[in-house]
């Protein structure tokens, strides 16, 4: 130890390279920890703290401040191993899922020790990692350590250190291996399921590979697709298996038409279904799929999760293929439109479908309009078929609301439906709507209703002419009235915005 303190930053003339940098010292290894002291500037203080790592059970009131360099490294347990049940909550910390371990940093007065393990050529420490039963590696590979405060941030290399792409290429089926019996537990767990993910999102994984996890998991597939960490190993599964192993998974999936419907309507199912629904490509797969979907197309068209699905044939699939859901659709057309999942699903076929298809939709919903227009969610498919600015339907809906434009304005979900009407129809229907809300004897409760105000702001944006006059001094009239009345306020508002922009 007398020769310490002649390296550079500990007592001795610092070297430095043609840059001027300071050389770090040289590794000092003992039993295969390689110890690097950086920050050269600093002194030995504090050699207590490195104490403490090595000895948990050590007390901090022993004086070891006082000691010489050499009386403190001969109190240090440098060979100590770490016992595997405190080995999680051990100084040594995870660097990923590649397999590798790298000890904290500690303080050395002001100084940082990085320890790294190297369980290449050490029997000791090979014997010590190898009763460690920690996921998902026993032994770890060799690694490059980087000191916080190293000056210039150089890097250390190990220089028993082999080439990493040949240990990652000769470890990669034996890690595999090594969970075998154990793939579905583990991907159970968030950090074990993002480690499997990464192993079949590697370029370099084998075929080999991606069928003995296949296999691991045919038996539990429904169980991990409805599982919030599970769900994502099938997504990946999925898109690296190749199509004999994709056909017999959809196969495995869709045997039990009870619990392929209990993927579909569980949120992580469903989700994963998608993904899964995304990689199929081959006929065979796509009919095994689409007759399976067939029987249960109602429910999950009605269902938060399931209609995801539903909506996914629609992205993946052609308008012939998908015809029978175009049926279940144009069937149960109403039931659908006043559901909060169906509804949203309508618009969305509405969209997408072909004008053939397209027309037999758009007559249900015109001519339950009215109904639709009260509806809590109905609503919202009316408002969607005029804001698509469809001259014929929005003309074949307002036919269908006239008469009840004024009784419409006083509903919650109603009145949205009239304001679409009075925007998006053009100046001739919409005229013809404020002609009939005006000679109405309710018309004065309009404008003060919660609901119904909002009808007549959006008239009197709209209106033109004869009829805009018209409005404005019908609202004069009720001044008063409507001076009053906290909603009928903001429509005298809206009139006095209306007149000075003019």
């Amino acid at each position: 130890m007398e020769d310490f303190g002649n390296h550079a930053g500990f007592g001795g003339d610092e070297e430095q390279d043609l840059l001027g940098n300071p050389y770090l010292p040289d590794q000092l290894q003992i039993n295969d920890y390689y110890h690097i002291f950086a920050n050269p500037s600093l002194g030995l203080q504090g050699h207590d703290d490195l104490f403490r790592f090595q000895n948990p059970t050590s007390s901090s009131s022993q004086g070891y401040l006082h000691e010489s360099l050499d009386e403190c490294f001969g109190r240090m347990n440098l060979n100590q191993t770490w016992n595997a049940n405190d080995f999680g909550s051990s100084p040594m910390f995870r660097d990923g899922f590649n397999g590798r371990y790298l000890n904290s940093t500690t303080s050395l007065g002001g100084q940082t020790t990085v320890q790294s393990v190297n369980p290449i050529g050490s029997t000791f420490i090979d014997d010590g990692l190898h009763n460690v039963n920690c996921f998902p590696f026993q032994n770890p590979l060799p690694i490059d350590v980087m000191s916080p405060s190293m000056h210039n941030r150089q890097r250390v290399i190990n220089p028993n250190r082999p080439c990493l792409v040949h240990e990652r290429s000769r470890f990669s089926w034996s890690w595999l291996r090594e969970l075998r019996g154990k793939v579905c537990q583990v991907a159970k767990d968030q950090n074990g399921c993002r480690f499997l993910q990464e192993k079949l999102e590697n370029p370099m994984i084998t075929g080999e590979e991606i069928e003995m996890i296949f296999m691991e998991v045919k038996d539990q597939l429904h169980a991990l697709m409805v599982h919030r960490f599970g769900n994502y190993l099938i997504q990946y599964l999925s898109k690296a298996a190749d199509q004999v192993i994709r056909t017999q998974l959809l196969f495995l999936l869709v045997r039990s038409p009870q619990r392929f419907l209990e993927v579909c309507t569980d949120i992580h199912g469903s989700r994963t279904i998608q993904k899964v629904m995304e990689c199929i490509t081959t006929n065979e797969q796509r009919c095994m799929l689409l007759s399976s979907l067939k029987p249960i197309a109602f429910i999950l068209i009605n269902h938060s999760n399931g209609h995801h699905v539903i909506q996914q044939c629609l992205y993946n699939f052609s308008h012939k293929e998908i015809l029978h859901f175009t049926n279940v659709v144009v069937a149960h057309c109403i039931e659908i439109a006043t559901n909060k999942s169906g509804c949203c699903l309508l618009q969305e076929w509405l969209v997408h479908v072909d004008a053939k298809d397209q027309g037999r939709l758009l007559d249900q919903i015109i001519a339950n309009a009215l109904l639709l227009s009260e509806n809590e969610f109905g609503n919202y498919v009316v408002q969607f078929v005029i804001k698509t600015r469809n001259r014929y339907a929005t003309a074949a809906i307002i036919g269908q609301l006239k008469g009840s434009f004024v009784a419409l304005s006083f509903n919650k979900y109603a009145s949205n439906v009239v304001e679409k009407c009075l925007i998006f129809s053009g100046e001739e229907l919409s005229s013809a709507i404020i002609t009939e809300i005006i000679n109405d004897p309710d018309f004065v409760k309009v404008i003060g209703n919660d609901y119904g105000n909002y009808v007549v702001q959006s008239a009197l944006l709209v209106s033109k002419g004869d009829l805009h006059d018209a409005l404005q001094a019908f609202i004069r009239h009720h001044y008063s009235f409507l001076q009053s009345n906290p909603f009928g306020r903001r429509v005298l508002s809206r009139a006095r915005c209306r007149k000075n922009r003019i």
